[in-house]
């Protein structure tokens, strides 16, 4: 806020527009708070540890494949192609690998009810109306992008962002980092890291600008997020909200057009 005062740009997409900070800050905020109070006396779900050495093999694993994706794409840079590949090995295909073969590290309590329905859905209902379709929002336009190309890349980030990266952050690193260190400060961490990793695609040069930028935007989304996952314990609501955040500005444009 003190850096940039007045707007800033959310995607990094080429011609994306620069929003006022309230209009990025305000979904995932209310977000948050109906997510604390839907509904208002739910049982806590906490994370049990199993076997505390595969819980910190697993998470130390988790860490560094993350800190390596983050230089790569930072320093070596990753682009294009080669950012969504080096995503989908270093934060899907070798954690993935690494979890099946190191099991029982944690155990997620779930509980079953209706309210496990209702309540994310006027959650997502409110969050999307706010970050999507208020008049607020400024309405997606690809420019003259060849459309087989944007739905590529729309496809592909789905895959690696909207159902790999709640895979990564959510169900396997704040999982792990909610037993260690506790339950907000788990949050905390993850969403601080979730948004550090969007540094190598939305940095401009200006590092200290650029750290508070994805620290502020994509962090505040991922810590709705990991409310999100801590509150309900659905895989699949995180990745409806990540999809709907990535996905919603193309699905209307190819509606529109059609």
């Amino acid at each position: 806020m003190l850096l940039l005062p007045g707007s800033t740009f959310v995607s990094s997409d080429p011609g994306a527009p620069s929003l006022p900070n309230w209009v990025v800050l305000l979904p995932p905020a209310v977000g948050i708070a109906l997510t604390l109070v839907l509904p208002w006396r739910a049982a806590p779900l906490p994370v049990i540890p199993v076997r505390r050495r595969r819980l910190l093999l697993t998470t130390t694993g988790l860490l560094v494949l993350l800190t390596v994706f983050s230089l790569a794409a930072g320093l070596v840079p990753l682009r294009g192609e080669d950012y969504v590949l080096g995503k989908f090995v270093l934060l899907m295909l070798i954690p993935g690998v690494l979890l099946l073969l190191v099991r029982d590290a944690v155990k997620i309590t779930t509980r079953t009810g209706l309210w496990r329905w209702w309540a994310p859905l006027v959650v997502i209902t409110v969050w999307c109306y706010l970050s999507q379709v208020a008049p607020w929002n400024p309405r997606y336009d690809p420019g003259d992008v060849d459309p087989v190309y944007l739905l590529t890349a729309a496809v592909a980030t789905a895959i690696t962002a909207g159902v790999g990266e709640e895979l990564f952050f959510r169900r396997w690193l704040q999982t792990r980092l909610e037993v260690t260190l506790g339950a907000w400060a788990g949050i905390g961490v993850t969403s601080v890291l979730f948004g550090l990793m969007h540094l190598g695609s939305h940095g401009t040069g200006e590092v200290l600008v650029d750290i508070a930028r994805v620290i502020a935007i994509q962090g505040s989304f991922g810590w709705f997020l990991g409310v999100l996952w801590w509150r309900y314990r659905s895989l699949t609501l995180i990745i409806t909200v990540h999809l709907i955040s990535n996905g919603w500005g193309v699905i209307t444009h190819f509606m529109t057009q059609s």
